[in-house]
């Protein structure tokens, strides 16, 4: 049941990213330092989310457009793009090193 609840909001943080990760993109970020992003579930599960540029660096301009997405960039222009998992609240996201 876990994995179920786990692979759902994987699977529904994954949709969002990729909706937002196509509206804003910009080809000429900077690269950003590898690490992992996850996403702790209310339970105190993690679960890995976008591109894994540890060990994979043909993948670093996908992981910057993805970093910025999640963390500098909103519809609003203000906050993080994923602001329900950066409140504390629910699902939360995590980094941690390669």
């Amino acid at each position: 049941m876990r994995k179920r609840i786990a692979l759902g909001i994987a699977t529904g943080v994954a949709a969002v990213f990729m909706v937002v990760a196509t509206s804003k993109a910009d080809p000429n970020l900077g690269n950003i330092t590898p690490h992992r992003h996850w996403v702790q579930t209310p339970n105190g599960d993690l679960v890995e989310v976008g591109p894994p540029v540890c060990g994979n660096p043909q993948l670093q301009k996908a992981f910057n457009q993805f970093h910025n997405n999640v963390h500098a960039v909103s519809p609003t222009g203000i906050g993080p793009a994923a602001p329900g998992l950066h409140n504390s609240t629910g699902a939360e996201l995590k980094v941690s090193g390669c």
